[in-house]
């Protein structure tokens, strides 16, 4: 099996930049290896990671080509702007939508592109665990009828 990990944003602090997702988006974050070898964060339930990446990489601001979809832009990018956040190209609405890009405290930019709830759900689902039975055993219906049970106890 193969999973996609994680999208690796070069960081001159791996701990001050987590700490700057959570302040200014509430992002919680994760540290692998118990260490601080890295240091993830994420939207609150999503699959999807950014490694706070650093001391392996030289930093590099710049667009990152990475967005974030939402269903609320107008009020996200207000709370945004309320936080301090600098954006490189504000919210602008286009035929299709609206866009803005935000920068964080290195100079890495990215994207925040504001969609239907429709498409910010289907995204979601897209990401959500697939439910497996375990090898050799098969998953268990999730109801059944009387009649099932019933043959199941005389059985």
């Amino acid at each position: 099996m193969i999973a996609l990990a994680d999208v690796a944003v070069v960081v001159s602090s791996a701990k001050r930049s987590a700490s700057w997702w959570k302040q200014t988006h509430g992002f919680p974050s994760y540290t692998v290896g118990g260490t601080g070898h890295a240091v993830h964060v994420a939207p609150p339930g999503d699959r999807f990671v950014l490694h706070l990446c650093e001391g392996f990489a030289p930093l590099e601001p710049g667009d990152t080509g990475i967005a974030f979809v939402t269903d609320e832009i107008d009020a996200l990018v207000a709370r945004m702007v309320h936080r301090a956040v600098e954006f490189p190209l504000p919210l602008r609405k286009e035929d299709w939508g609206a866009m803005a890009k935000f920068a964080d405290p290195d100079g890495n930019v990215f994207w925040l592109i504001g969609v239907p709830s429709s498409m910010v759900r289907a995204t979601l689902r897209s990401r959500a665990p697939a439910k497996r039975a375990s090898p050799g055993r098969q998953a268990k219906p999730t109801r059944r009828s009387p009649r099932t049970r019933a043959r199941r106890r005389k059985g």
